[in-house]
């Protein structure tokens, strides 16, 4: 298994990227998401502004859609917070990110990451562009041609820093 990750630096890119994997057959599971806590709450505060604004116009037709795949993965029961480094982590990066907890060093995420399976210099990039209110995506491929359908999948939506 191959873990596939990359950086969005918007959230409107993250979310298609992560649709077109649902719609692509890869397992929930296999689909990590992380964010700052920050990042978080300014999203959040978006997805709810936009919605007011809406909500005259629309009358309610269709405004739940507007929140995207982040959102659901959000409110998954999957989704955790650590508080020592105040992230958001969902899917398989859970298990390695959750037993770093309060405390932790700012290390901390960079070995989670590591222990994920993505490679140390792309690890340490990666807690850097989170830190900067970016958005990370990881998947597990399971075999070389999920890999690439990942790697694409990224691509297409102006994914940076594409790793294996």
């Amino acid at each position: 298994m191959t873990t596939v990750s990359a950086i969005f630096k918007s959230h409107k890119a993250a979310d298609k990227a992560i649709h077109q994997l649902d719609n692509a057959g890869f397992d929930k599971d296999a689909v990590s998401f992380v964010m700052s806590e920050q990042t978080r709450d300014a999203y959040i505060k978006e997805i709810k502004d936009t919605n007011k604004a809406d909500e005259g116009a629309a009358a309610g037709a269709g405004i739940g859609g507007l929140a995207g795949a982040i959102a659901g993965i959000l409110m998954a029961a999957g989704a955790i917070a650590i508080p020592g480094l105040n992230l958001i982590v969902t899917g398989a990066l859970v298990s390695s990110l959750a037993g770093l907890g309060a405390g932790a060093l700012a290390g901390g995420l960079v070995g989670g990451l590591i222990g994920a399976g993505i490679p140390e210099h792309e690890a340490k990039l990666y807690a850097n562009e989170i830190e900067r209110g970016n958005f990370l995506v990881s998947v597990q491929a399971k075999t070389k041609e999920e890999e690439q359908q990942v790697r694409e999948i990224f691509s297409q939506n102006s994914a940076d820093r594409i790793a294996a």
